[in-house]
């Protein structure tokens, strides 16, 4: 190469790259900016991520009733056997329902009292009671004696043993020992230890007729390790639970070698564990898991195993090999169960269902104590919460099954409030269905327990559950989903805003930590605009990730995929009781904020159009470069890091740090902005100093540019005096 190409070669390179460098700044200036995550259009759909729980193969309606279950080869033989038949009458997760209930189908304590009475009349049986935990906590009537009278009518009827159930421990490690106390009779569990000593008794014998040989019945209790998380964790500091199948058998084993040692022999083993059946329930710690390791177990060949069980709400009976026969009634009385074991080796599991209670007579001296107590919950209720309420929260069921009211948000502020602390983890989001809250809080007057309770009256529990984005995305698509309200002309009912109402129902959310954009106009499943999530750290809402973990505070009935929210599920921890946390949450709370009965700005409804225009406004926007010619004299002598210490919104770093609920008060105009907007975009360079503007979304400056062009005009002036040197040459 001669000196001229090399020459031209590189004068050439060096005034094209100012150029190169400029279109590569105006490229990535007009290359659009990518969002963080995906936004959620009307148009997109999401597959239900999460599996739900299988039905048991057998209902209640499919277990035979005692009319019905006394088989030729049973029952009806006995009378030619040599031995009575043992009829074991078993509960499982009362829960605290003293009362009966037609709607909730719940037998009551009065007449399961006279069906035991009946049974135990009969002189052609041996008839044993227990129950398998979880009947102490659960309504508020229960609850406001810390169970304690529950527990008391237990001993009224006059049960055999109780297993120790996870909520047992909901009032307190020393109220769980208390109870032990109260009964009359034993309260079992082989696997709670403390300081490696057995925190109850494992087991007791049950002999109720010393003239009978053979009908001793062994009872041995068992508790789920679920309790570590279902219950507080307050609650159980140092108590351990440990492997339901090996403590069971070690009992066994101790039983029968003492057995032996004294000459004695039992051929009934009646195991009350509080275990469950859930698939979300670690296998190994299932009652039919125990049940299935039971009939294997050589110790109790030759002998009558029974499996009483609860703790997964499941009505189901079955049997196991050939000696282990399982029964669960449900929950809260609905059924109460029965297992006869045949003198001549019949084993049959049935349940009592609430139709089959309705021809018994309650009887009438633990109706008398359910109206004591009743009478003495009433007028605890009288207790004052709240001096005067400022506020009326509106609980009508047109407004908290319709669409977002300051009642709704008030409770789901206290179950967020709850989740920051009382969990393992803090709670990303909190949610309860309208259809649990039942009344109007009055303006004016005191808050008293006995409001809090006609808000909050069926005894749900708190908990927490793990969820995707795309569970999350699922779940208030659900909520959304009723058809519209119509009048009497068959017209759509609007609101205040003119956008059509939803109809009535139990399954729509309140809210917290949460904003959920939607349009009524549009068919069910695109009604969900876009879903944002509170971010503690920055203090802003940020777009839903459809594949993040989020931890979600909401009550045991929806946790448990109640009300049609089978997208939720799975394991869960647990709290205590909402109306104890909605108490607790009052009494520290300014209830003024919560003054709007509607206010529209957590279950946010627009129309698919504002919510474009919204949107549109939310997009960064890109300044155009301007020479300091065309500057004002105050934007030229304005230093850009002069507002540093706000975000684009005019936030200070204290403002971005709040509870979600206080976001709630902004202006409207405030309302409609998207909190990624007031956030720094960590993606864009900041602003150097001395007015030197930086190009956006590059690190290329406008003083840069002007040195390399400057730069380029001297070259090109020199090239054109050393062309001309060379002609003349």
């Amino acid at each position: 190469m001669n000196k001229k190409t090399y020459l031209a070669s590189f004068v050439s390179t060096v005034l094209l790259s100012p150029m190169i460098l400029a279109n590569h700044a105006f490229a990535e200036t007009n290359a659009p900016n990518a969002p963080a995550s995906a936004e959620i259009t009307p148009n997109e759909t999401i597959a239900n991520s999460t599996p739900t729980t299988e039905e048991t193969s057998s209902t209640v309606n499919d277990a035979p009733t005692p009319s019905n279950t006394e088989n030729p080869n049973s029952v009806g033989n006995s009378s030619a056997s040599k031995e009575k038949d043992i009829v074991i009458l078993h509960t499982n997760d009362m829960h605290g329902r003293l009362e009966e209930d037609k709607r909730g189908k719940v037998i009551g304590v009065a007449k399961l009292d006279a069906i035991v009475k009946e049974e135990r009349a009969k002189d052609t049986q041996t008839t044993l009671l227990v129950d398998a935990g979880d009947a102490l906590q659960g309504l508020p009537i229960s609850n406001s004696s810390k169970g304690e009278d529950m527990a008391k009518i237990l001993n009224e009827i006059g049960y055999d043993a109780v297993a120790v159930g996870n909520h047992e421990f909901d009032f307190g490690f020393d109220q769980a020992v208390k109870y032990k106390e109260i009964f009359t009779f034993p309260l079992l569990s082989a696997n709670t230890y403390v300081n490696g000593v057995r925190l109850f008794d494992a087991s007791t014998i049950i002999d109720k007729d010393k003239n009978v040989i053979g009908d001793e019945v062994v009872v041995i209790g068992v508790t789920t390790p679920e309790t570590y998380t279902k219950t507080h964790p307050k609650n159980i500091k140092n108590v351990e639970f440990r492997d339901p199948i090996t403590e069971v058998k070690n009992v066994i084993t101790e039983v029968e070698s003492r057995a032996k040692a004294e000459g004695k022999e039992y051929n009934t083993y009646v195991i009350i564990g509080h275990l469950g059946i859930d698939d979300t329930t670690k296998k190994e710690w299932q009652g039919s898991t125990l049940a299935d390791e039971l009939s294997k177990f050589k110790l109790l060949e030759n002998k009558k195993v029974v499996m009483i069980d609860g703790h997964s709400h499941t009505a189901h009976s079955t049997t196991y090999g050939k000696n282990v026969v399982y029964n669960q009634t449900g929950n809260y009385l609905n059924n109460i169960g029965k297992v006869t074991l045949g003198g001549n080796g019949t084993m049959t599991p049935t349940l009592i269902s609430y139709k089959d209670a309705e021809k018994i007579t309650p009887s009438s001296n633990i109706a008398e104590k359910v109206a004591e107590i009743k009478e003495k919950f009433k007028q605890e209720n009288a207790t004052i919460i709240v001096e005067n309420n400022t506020v009326e929260l509106n609980g009508n069921r047109m407004n908290v099954r319709v669409r977002e009211t300051n009642l709704g948000n008030v409770v789901a502020d206290a179950l967020y409030d709850y989740g920051q602390t009382g969990f393992k983890n803090k709670s990303d989001l909190a949610v309860t269905n309208g259809g649990g809250l039942r009344d109007t809080i009055k303006k004016d007057a005191p808050i008293t327990r006995g409001d809090i309770i006609a808000v909050l009256p069926f005894g749900n529990t708190i908990s927490q559950i793990e969820v995707k984005g795309a569970q999350i995305l699922d779940m208030f698509k659900h909520s959304l989903s009723a058809v519209l309200q119509k009048d009497k002309e068959g017209n759509k009912v609007l609101d205040e805003r003119g956008l059509p109402l939803l109809e009535a129902n139990g399954s729509f959310l309140h809210v917290s930590g949460v904003k959920v954009y939607h349009d009524t106009t549009l068919d069910p499943e695109k009604r969900v605009l876009r879903v944002d999530i509170f971010d503690r750290e920055t203090g802003q809402y940020v777009p839903l990730d459809l594949e993040k973990t989020y931890y979600l505070t909401t009550n045991d009935f929806l946790a448990a995929g109640g009300d049609g929210y089978t997208m939720l599920g799975g394991a869960r921890e647990e709290g205590p009781s909402m109306d104890t946390v909605f108490a607790d949450f009052l009494k520290h709370t300014n209830l003024a904020p919560y003054g709007d009965v509607n206010p529209n700005q957590r279950i946010i409804s627009l129309t698919q159009a504002d919510f474009e225009a919204m949107t549109k406004q939310e997009e960064p926007k890109i300044t155009p470069v301007q020479d300091d010619d065309n500057k004002s004299d105050s934007d030229k002598n304005k230093n850009p890091e002069q507002d540093n210490n706000k975000d684009n919104d005019g936030q200070s770093d204290s403002d971005k740090n709040k509870n979600p609920k206080q976001d709630d008060n902004k202006s409207d105009s405030d309302k409609n902005k998207n909190p990624k907007n007031d956030d720094t975009d960590s993606n864009s360079t900041k602003p150097e100093k001395n007015n030197t503007k930086t190009l956006p979304y590059t690190g290329t400056t406008e003083q840069s540019l002007s040195i390399l062009g400057a730069i380029s005009l001297a070259l090109g002036a020199w090239v054109i005096k050393y062309k001309k040197a060379l002609r003349k040459k």
